[in-house]
């Protein structure tokens, strides 16, 4: 781990043409954990739920729509980025959730691209709960770096989800494996393989005070070889317009995400997210340079019937 570290600081240095083959060799260096090929999107899981659950398709009935843009320096010109965008809705009379997303990584060694459907079907359990059983395909593009041919290439490999979401007006709670398929990646010196956490995550809204609303949240990650993972925090909303969150984060690295939204119209609404550490510095080994990372959120919601905490 740590002369990984080394070579990730050292690569900061390089041009953008070394820094894009270094990261392509590093993605076939042994690791002591293989990293995850969706690991930006499952990270994104608090503004945009169907990440880690396809249940949650079409949860919300509105059509929506969400861009995320990640990147360490946004004034810096040609720094990398990573973009993931969302959208889902419902047909059948609300009964049957379709969505859509997307991820373009340029910020880990990963370099992933991938492209996801998903699908739910809803229905009562009583007067005030719902059930949602969801499940979602799609392929990732992973970079293999060939040492015998000196050649780099793409593979596009599937992938496959499953999840359940059960709510009230106030209540939830999710379980979900978003990825089941065992598949492996990577060269003939070194193969990667898929990581498949199990999610549980639950969470509550309540009226703390006229005109604001709290939601605290918890997430439990569980995967083989791993500790055992918990995130908590909440979000608050001011008269359905002005939005904070704070969460505590135990990923390969602990870190602080604290978030602002602003609901600029019923239709938009943008916001800022702050990470006190990027999740990729869980590969740079201990006494490295734990870089923050910063996020900007647009959301579009065409015809919405009701304010969407999500």
């Amino acid at each position: 781990m740590l002369r990984i570290g080394k070579l990730y600081k050292a690569a900061m240095k390089l041009s953008p043409n070394r820094l894009f083959f270094f990261f392509l060799v590093a993605t076939i260096c042994p690791l002591e954990e293989a990293y995850a090929q969706k690991e930006v999107l499952y990270e994104q899981y608090i503004q945009n739920p169907m990440a880690i659950n396809p249940a949650f398709t079409g949860v919300r009935e509105d059509f929506n729509m969400s861009v995320l843009l990640r990147r360490r320096w946004f004034l810096l010109p040609n720094s990398p980025i990573s973009q993931t965008f969302a959208m889902d809705g419902t047909i059948a009379g609300g009964k049957v959730g379709i969505g859509l997303q997307a991820l373009s990584d340029r910020m880990s060694p990963y370099f992933t691209t991938g492209v996801y459907g998903s699908a739910a079907y809803h229905l009562n359990a009583s007067a005030d709960w719902k059930i949602s059983l969801g499940i979602q395909g799609g392929i990732n593009v992973l970079p293999v770096y060939d040492f015998a041919s000196n050649t780099s290439v793409n593979r596009a490999l599937g992938s496959l989800g499953a999840g359940v979401w059960i709510h009230s007006e106030k209540y939830y709670l999710g379980i979900s494996k978003p990825e089941l398929l065992s598949q492996g990646y990577g060269s003939r010196q070194t193969t990667f393989e898929y990581r498949q956490p199990l999610y549980v995550t639950a969470g509550a809204t309540f009226e703390a005070i006229d005109l604001v609303k709290i939601t605290p949240s918890i997430l439990i990650v569980q995967e083989a070889g791993t500790n055992l993972r918990v995130d908590a925090g909440a979000r608050a909303w001011y008269d359905e317009k002005i939005g904070i969150g704070l969460f505590f984060r135990s990923a390969r690295v602990n870190y602080i995400q604290a978030s602002g939204e602003l609901q600029v119209s019923n239709n938009v609404r943008v916001g800022y997210t702050y990470n006190s550490k990027a999740h990729e510095s869980g590969i740079t080994g201990t006494g490295n340079n734990l870089l923050s990372m910063h996020e900007l959120m647009l959301k579009l919601v065409p015809n919405p019937s009701r304010f969407h905490i999500n």
